[in-house]
Parts: structure tokens; C-alpha cells; sequence
């Protein structure tokens, strides 16, 4: 992601990266594949597409660097998992509590990779335009991980979604 984030730090590279906007782009990633071929790991094509998948997502809310030349922060680690942000979105406002459930329960049912990005591309698309925080990284990570541990990855999402959100303004005492 740290390779992603320099190539969208140029004009020309982000608007390379920013061509996989669907899975049709991603079946022909043709400007984005000299900017990211060497770094992709393996020659599975489940790893191929999720490393194609977050970086043309990426690019597509990277700022744009001739008006923005600063580099954005990838990665804090404060930040969590898909189930994280949707939490975050709904208490911004973004996004409606009984929506997020209906989404987490539809995308846990996507069996392979393909129809999750069919799925998730969007909402990921709204969260990065409203500003909902979104660790880069953790969604790489659990793309790839997803034809293989589906349920361990979508099992994490509902747990960070629905895990008590603590209220910065309540002082915890310590228990005994």
C-alpha cells in the first residue's frame, strides 16, 4: 500500500491506478499492471485481483497531488477493519444501522472474491466520499484472505461493527 500511495502521488500514476473502478476494468488492468506487477506476491489470481481491487479503490479517493501535493496518511493504527469503518459511518451519520447489518450479512454471503468487489466497491466508493476513516492495509489484507477464510474475515467485520463504541467523553474509573 506504501507502493500504492507513492504511484498516486503523481498525476499520471493515479490516473493509471484509478482505471479499476470495476471488475471489468480489473479483467483488463492494463495501465494499472506496469505500476504494480512487480509487487504482487504469488501468481494466484484471487491475490492478483485483490491487490488490483484496492489500489484502483485507492486511487480513485487518493487526493489529487497537483492540488494536494502532500502525501495522505495510509495508515493509523487506530483505524480497524471494514466492520470498523461501517461502525464509524453509522455513528456519523453516514450510513443507517439497519444497513450496515443488511450489508455485512449480504457481502458474508459472496463466496468468491469476484462477487464480493461486485458488492463492496460501492460502499467502499461512499464511505472514502464522506470521509469515513478506512485502513487501506486491513482491507488488502482481508481481501486476500477472503477465498479461503470467508467466514473468519466476515465473522471480524460483524464483530468490529457491532463492538461497543467507547464515548471519549465518559471518564472510565478503574474496576477492582
Amino acid at each position: 500500500m506504501e507502493h500504492v500511495a507513492d504511484v498516486c502521488s503523481t498525476p499520471g500514476g493515479r490516473s493509471d491506478l484509478a482505471t479499476g473502478q470495476s471488475l471489468r476494468d480489473l479483467d483488463e488492468p492494463w495501465r494499472m499492471l506496469p505500476h504494480l506487477s512487480s509487487r504482487i506476491p504469488g501468481h494466484h489470481p484471487d491475490t492478483k485481483l485483490a491487490y488490483l481491487a484496492v489500489a484502483g479503490m485507492y486511487a480513485a479517493q487518493a487526493p489529487n497531488p497537483s492540488l494536494n501535493p502532500e502525501r495522505p496518511t495510509l495508515y493509523d493504527p487506530a483505524h480497524g477493519n471494514f466492520g470498523w469503518s461501517l461502525a464509524r459511518a453509522v455513528d456519523t451519520g453516514v450510513l443507517r444501522d439497519e444497513a450496515t447489518t443488511e450489508l455485512l450479512q449480504h457481502l458474508a454471503r459472496q463466496r468468491t472474491l469476484r462477487s464480493l468487489l461486485r458488492n463492496l466497491q460501492p460502499v467502499i466508493r461512499r464511505l472514502a466520499d464522506d470521509r469515513v476513516p478506512l485502513s487501506w492495509p486491513h482491507l488488502l489484507r482481508d481481501l486476500n484472505r477472503w477465498p479461503s477464510y470467508r467466514t473468519d474475515v466476515a465473522s471480524r467485520w460483524m464483530d468490529s461493527r457491532y463492538a461497543p463504541t467507547p464515548d471519549p467523553t465518559v471518564t472510565q474509573e478503574p474496576t477492582a
